[in-house]
């Protein structure tokens, strides 16, 4: 990590006192792949996100299988996280209801925003060593069954700049150089095959991930405090 977010959280600014895995292990299947990456926060955001990442991973889940019956959910942390938590279970099988002969779901769009917007923020910070906590910022999701051909190719397309990132940044690792066009990209990265992958742009204004392969995600912000 740059020693210039040493200590400070990196989703509010505070002095940091613990770690926070980014993504959180909620979003991945054990075993855990080794290296996972974490950055700086305090306890306060460390706490505050646990909960609703914890609805946001069964949720995805429940959507994904179309079942909000936790017997029938067929990924193991959910189905033991929903049997365990009756108010988590009753939070979310309130949400699905029918209409017009279709199973839909009134999801909680704040708190899924506030989600992304960790992840964001925390892959900003660990890739590109960039500061966003106050910065303006944008979330966009689709259901990757449900997106047009066009928008899945744009989606999957890795991020193209002529901004190189920061020397010693775990970014600049990443990127590939193409020798003909001299233009720089981003590739995906997979943490976990089939439960998460993100990529981030050179420039530290976007980022995109993929959720259990069923919730695609990007996240547009404006300006940074690097």
């Amino acid at each position: 990590m740059d020693w210039r977010l040493d200590n400070i959280c990196v989703y509010c600014g505070a002095p940091a006192d613990t770690l926070d895995h980014v993504p959180s292990k909620c979003f991945l299947d054990e075993p855990y792949p080794k290296n996972l990456r974490s950055v700086q926060c305090c306890g306060k955001c460390n706490h505050k996100f646990s909960s609703d990442e914890e609805y946001v991973s069964c949720l995805i889940d429940c959507m994904k299988e179309k079942t909000k019956n936790p017997n029938m959910i067929k990924r193991e942390k959910t189905r033991k996280t929903l049997l365990h938590s009756t108010k988590l279970l009753k939070r979310i099988t309130g949400q699905f209801r029918m209409f017009a002969d279709i199973e839909v779901c009134d999801i909680e769009k704040s708190r899924l925003e506030l989600v992304m917007y960790k992840l964001a923020f925390g892959h900003l910070a660990y890739e590109n060593n960039s500061i966003n906590w106050d910065s303006e910022y944008k979330v966009d999701m689709w259901l990757l069954e449900n997106m047009s051909k066009p928008l899945l190719n744009d989606f999957e397309t890795p991020y193209y700049g002529d901004v190189v990132p920061e020397i010693g940044s775990n970014s600049l690792s990443h990127i590939l150089v193409g020798l003909d066009d001299y233009v720089n990209y981003s590739n995906w990265i997979v943490v976990q095959d089939g439960r998460y992958r993100y990529c981030v742009s050179p420039d530290s204004t976007t980022v995109k991930f993929v959720i259990a392969e069923y919730l695609a995600v990007e996240v547009s912000v404006k300006g940074d405090k690097n």
